[in-house]
């Protein structure tokens, strides 16, 4: 027994550690030995098996229609932007400013009561202008309305007309009680005669000159936009020097410029 210890002494020097030695009290060294393989289906957790059993993860292809919407949408949205900057790009190269209506002429040449039956005859003179430096306006059905407290006189209509850029020119327009058109025509029992006969025993007489027109703005044949406009020039005082006869406007230039606004309008290219 001696001799033995004597042997293993020798092969394992002291402090040595060795895989095979014992130690009493300490369980023997951990053997690397593979676990015997049985066969058929294992209780052991094998990371082999567990990798090639796994689920694939679950992806989704775009349908059809969800594509169509898509390029729907962005021909839609691309649309609209681009109309959008069509129209911005247009406002910046053909602005247009609405024109100019300034009363030169106003005027009664003959203004006379038998009863309560009016005879008169009135004249009108504006100076129309385009304050545009790159659009022509066309002015086509003019009609033109002598307003007294509310109640249209007579109405006229003015032969179309164009005002080139920068430019203006004259628009004349004339109105008469009774018209020439109707002669049965007759003041009498009209509610604003009476008020008419008393303003005019006092010496002056004010009146309302109204404007509907159809204006179109032109760059050539490129670019036009048509619109409506309403014109009112108000408050227009005539003068009666005479207790018989006409009279003039006294010409208030407070009331020289006529109120234009635009009505409606439509783009053409």
């Amino acid at each position: 027994m001696s001799q033995l210890a004597d042997e293993d002494a020798k092969q394992c020097p002291p402090n040595v550690y060795s895989q095979t030695q014992i130690y009493p009290g300490y369980p023997p060294p951990y053997q690397d030995y593979a676990p015997p393989y049985h066969g058929g289906t294992s209780n052991k957790y094998n990371p082999a098996y567990a990798s090639s059993n796994k689920l694939p993860f679950p992806t989704t292809e775009p349908k059809e229609s969800n594509t169509f919407g898509r390029v729907v949408l962005c021909l839609m949205v691309g649309l609209i932007f681009g109309a959008s900057l069509l129209s911005l790009l247009l406002w910046v190269l053909f602005g247009s400013d609405v024109p100019i209506f300034e009363i030169q002429t106003f005027s009664i040449p003959s203004f006379n009561f038998t009863g309560s039956t009016l005879k008169a005859s009135w004249e009108a003179g504006l100076n129309v202008i385009n304050p545009n430096h790159k659009l022509d306006i066309s002015f086509e059905q003019t009609e033109s309305s002598l307003v007294y407290n509310n109640y249209i006189i007579d109405t006229s209509l003015v032969d179309s007309f164009q005002v080139e850029r920068d430019e203006e020119t004259t628009m004349d327009t004339g109105f008469f009680v009774p018209a020439f058109d109707d002669e049965y025509y007759n003041t009498t029992g009209s509610p604003w005669v009476k008020d008419m006969q008393e303003e005019r025993r006092k010496g002056s007489l004010a009146f309302e000159l109204r404007i509907i027109t159809t204006a179109t703005f032109m760059a050539g044949d490129f670019w036009r936009r048509q619109t409506a406009l309403k014109v009112v020039c108000i408050d227009l005082k005539v003068d009666f020097p005479a207790t018989t006869g006409g009279g003039t406007w006294n010409g208030d230039k407070k009331n020289k410029y006529g109120i234009v606004n635009e009505e409606q309008e439509h783009e053409q290219e």
